[in-house]
């Protein structure tokens, strides 16, 4: 996940499975805490982000089944 001239990532599912989101917009989130979790048919995934960063936009509902490399939220990192 690299982020954009503007500071923004895009975090993707690297398995298709159902989601979960454990945030909102608006959030401000710290490297080790879970973001989203997606639950595939053989394994489970759970998403971070590298540096604390604030959610600006989720893409997918929780429950909702994802694509692998499907788009699930964009976070701004902070400097």
């Amino acid at each position: 996940m690299l982020a954009d001239r503007e500071g923004h990532v895009k975090v993707r599912a690297n398995i298709a499975g159902e989601v979960e989101i454990r945030v909102s917009v608006g959030d401000t989130v710290v490297r080790t805490q879970a973001i989203a979790v997606v639950e595939g048919d053989h394994e489970i995934e759970s998403l971070s982000v590298r540096k604390t960063s604030t959610v600006v936009d989720i893409h997918v509902a929780t429950g909702e089944e994802v694509a692998e490399g499907a788009v699930l939220m964009t976070v701004l990192e902070m400097q």
